[in-house]
């Protein structure tokens, strides 16, 4: 059965201001998830890609943190599938079925970086999103060259929360995770080393938080809406041409997912996947900064006081924006577009 995906963002949204002020895991969204079978079932073959965008910014519509988490979630179930073997599949599909939550944590502590020897991990994660509720994440371990993925048990884990004071995305619970002592079984193994880092994964994988990203920016605009109309001023015309340039920019980030969801589910296209999904990274940022100034503007100084929702909004969508390495993305497109490799204007149909 369909989603209704403007429900499912409502019921996202219900308790998210709450989880925001308390910085707590948020339980009552991914009940809803779970409700409606996208934890066990979230649809991500690569023909479905474009069905998994828009339920992701359905999701980052209702609330931006539960977008991040389940976003990691679904990768963690993309990777598995596409590199795992044999019992580590069998493992990993278990786990799923069983009701696990997964994660994906790369990032490695700085003074403590994440190893293996002699079967036995050592080291610590930061920005281990959702590390409070998920059951399972893979984490990775060697150079970026050779990066080998772990699928590995995360519940009871020594936690640093200490470290995790951020201007948004609260909720999403990011903390340091300390791994030394754990010992890996050989069904953890999540593919071969370098797999993590094979493209078009690392880098065209990037359209799902850009889809989560245009659901924030929907929900800056709903919120615009919202104020202008409760407080009378939706008629005013230098508002409403706010509000068209504030449409016009949600829109944009849709037509940029239906462009890179096609591509992604076109073998033919797998050259190009790579640099759409860096053009709408930069195109997408554009147009959320720009989204935000003018709800700012159109709001005024009442939507920078909470519990105004947009006071919330304004913290996470910025916070979620500064993603890794946005000048490396661009640079592939550069590259590309300079090889005459990528043009505007094909959007997922033959030359």
């Amino acid at each position: 059965m369909p989603v209704d995906l403007s429900g499912l963002a409502r019921a996202i949204g219900a308790g998210s201001a709450e989880c925001d002020a308390q910085g707590s895991f948020p339980e009552a969204a991914f009940a809803a998830l779970k409700e409606a079978d996208l934890l066990a079932r979230p649809p991500v073959d690569a023909d479905a890609t474009p069905e998994l965008l828009r339920l992701l910014a359905a999701i980052g519509r209702g609330d931006l943190s539960t977008g991040r988490l389940y976003e990691g979630h679904v990768n963690a179930v993309i990777l598995a599938r596409q590199f795992a073997q044999g019992a580590a599949l069998d493992r990993a599909n278990r786990l799923l079925a069983s009701g696990g939550m997964f994660g994906v944590w790369n990032t490695d502590a700085p003074q403590d970086p994440l190893t293996i020897e002699n079967g036995v991990l050592s080291g610590k994660k930061n920005f281990a999103s959702g590390v409070e509720r998920l059951s399972h994440a893979i984490v990775t371990t060697g150079s970026m060259a050779e990066r080998m993925m772990w699928l590995a048990p995360v519940e009871d884990l020594p936690l640093d929360r200490t470290w995790w004071k951020p201007m948004g995305m609260r909720s999403s619970g990011s903390h340091v995770v300390d791994f030394t002592g754990l010992r890996v079984q050989d069904d953890w193994a999540v593919g071969s080393p370098g797999d993590y880092t094979r493209e078009p994964w690392i880098s065209a994988g990037a359209i799902r938080f850009v889809a989560v990203q245009v659901g924030g920016m929907h929900a800056v605009l709903d919120v615009a809406i919202d104020h202008l109309r409760r407080s009378s001023r939706s008629e005013d015309r230098l508002q409403q041409q706010r509000l068209a340039m504030m449409a016009t920019a949600v829109e944009t980030g849709y037509l940029w997912l239906d462009r890179v969801g096609r591509e992604w589910g076109q073998t033919g296209f797998a050259d190009t996947v790579t640099p759409s999904t860096a053009a709408a990274r930069g195109a997408v940022e554009s147009a959320a900064v720009l989204v935000l100034d003018l709800a700012e503007k159109s709001v005024g100084a009442a939507g920078m006081i909470a519990p105004h929702p947009l006071e919330r909004l304004v913290r996470d969508l910025r916070t979620y924006l500064r993603q890794p390495n946005p000048d490396g993305a661009a640079d592939i497109l550069g590259k590309s577009v300079a090889d005459l490799n990528w043009a505007p204007g094909r959007g997922g149909v033959e030359p």
